[in-house]
């Protein structure tokens, strides 16, 4: 069964804090050293030396925890899942306790830190097989295998819905933004007089009394945009 983004779960925009912010350029959330001091309670200036250094090293965290995470996914969905990952309260608050974890298990354990490319245990001193199942934490890999993160599809719709109460409602939001005209919208009566479009969908439903607009090329518009980013509107 595919669920759609809950309501109270979607967020419009990525958004920046104490403890993250947003890369709009590779699309992924990325820790701040304060935040994972306040919330992890490590300090990694101590660690890097300076704060430049320990933040270079979260950003090579993150990137380290979005491709693992993507490495789950069959292709298809990778983009999916980068969307969900943007746009869910959710998802958000498990990637920084997997961010967070793996700041200290690579300080204790090695980690993806563990001799990056040559699979050496510079702590042991030997050779190990290091694999990406080693890049995380245990704890990080359980919450991946506890989310959608770890599906090899998509079992989430991330499709943008709008409701309407009525259908004069509905016909005002097509024709504002530009999926029917105003001629297309004062001929059509009933639901089934809209003009067909395959950019979206709209269903009744009679239990609840509403229209149920579906944005059908949601994703697509983020792809072609993820590189553009207005910080007027905040949009990709």
């Amino acid at each position: 069964m595919i669920m759609a983004i809950q309501e109270y779960d979607l967020l419009d925009k990525p958004y920046d804090d104490s403890v993250m912010v947003y890369d709009y350029v590779e699309q992924r959330y990325v820790p701040l050293v304060d935040g994972i001091l306040e919330q992890a309670y490590v300090n990694l200036v101590v660690d890097w030396k300076t704060k430049e250094n320990a933040q270079s090293y979260l950003d090579l965290l993150s990137r380290v925890i979005y491709e693992v995470i993507y490495s789950f996914k069959d292709p298809k969905y990778v983009e999916s899942m980068r969307y969900y990952l943007a746009h869910s309260t959710k998802a958000r608050i498990e990637l920084f306790k997997m961010f967070s974890d793996t700041a200290w298990y690579n300080r204790r354990d090695g980690g993806f830190m563990m001799a990056y490319n040559s699979g050496a245990n510079l702590n042991q001193g030997k050779l190990i097989e290091f694999g990406i199942d080693k890049a995380i934490s245990p704890i990080a890999k359980q919450i991946v295998k506890n989310t959608f993160f770890a599906s090899r599809h998509m079992p989430i719709d991330i499709s943008k819905k709008e409701t309407f109460d009525t259908f004069d409602d509905l016909k005002v939001y097509l024709v504002l933004n530009g999926y029917i005209t105003q001629t297309q919208s004062d001929e059509a009566l009933v639901l089934k007089d809209l003009p067909y479009d395959s950019s979206y969908d709209v269903d009744y439903v009679d239990y609840k009394d509403e229209y149920i607009f579906t944005d059908l090329h949601t994703l697509r518009k983020a792809i072609e945009n993820k590189r553009i980013y207005n910080s007027q509107t905040g949009t990709w």
